[in-house]
């Protein structure tokens, strides 16, 4: 677990944006849930249910059915994490996003699932491996984000 802790603080830290013409994955399309965008700009808009600001910059609060409204109001958009409301296996969520597994880690309070797709623009890299989806289950409860999950699961 403190392996996977400091390489999220690296990751989030680190985090380097690898443009191309390809789209990042639109986590809505997981369905109904909550979505967060992370930003180090700072904008206002009624479609933002919170907002929480740390060392890294702004993250946004809203519900899926916002995310293309919201993510027009950004010029750069650092990562977004999606918790579904509906009960989500990793293998449908890997199969809906288009996502191949990298690496998988797992203890008996959680897992957490490192994925890549060549289809998405943005990626980080985690040792020789490019990542830009990570799938953690805790409690019954999903969180994915790209290119990692940035903050807390």
């Amino acid at each position: 677990m403190f392996k996977f802790l400091v390489f999220l603080a690296i990751a989030a830290a680190l985090v380097m944006v690898h443009f191309s013409g390809l789209d990042n994955p639109r986590l809505e399309r997981l369905g109904g849930g909550e979505l967060r965008i992370h930003s180090r700009e700072q904008i206002q808009s009624p479609l933002v249910e919170r907002m929480y600001q740390n060392a890294l910059g702004f993250t946004y609060v809203t519900r899926s059915e916002n995310a293309r409204e919201l993510r027009q109001k950004f010029d750069v958009i650092d990562g977004e994490s999606f918790v579904p409301d509906e009960k989500m296996s990793v293998n449908r969520i890997l199969g809906i996003l288009g996502h191949q597994v990298v690496d998988r880690q797992e203890n008996n309070i959680m897992q957490v699932v490192y994925a890549y797709s060549g289809r998405a623009r943005d990626f980080i890299m985690s040792g020789s491996r490019r990542v830009n989806l990570q799938i953690a289950t805790r409690d019954g409860r999903v969180t994915v984000g790209w290119p990692v999950i940035l903050g807390s699961f």
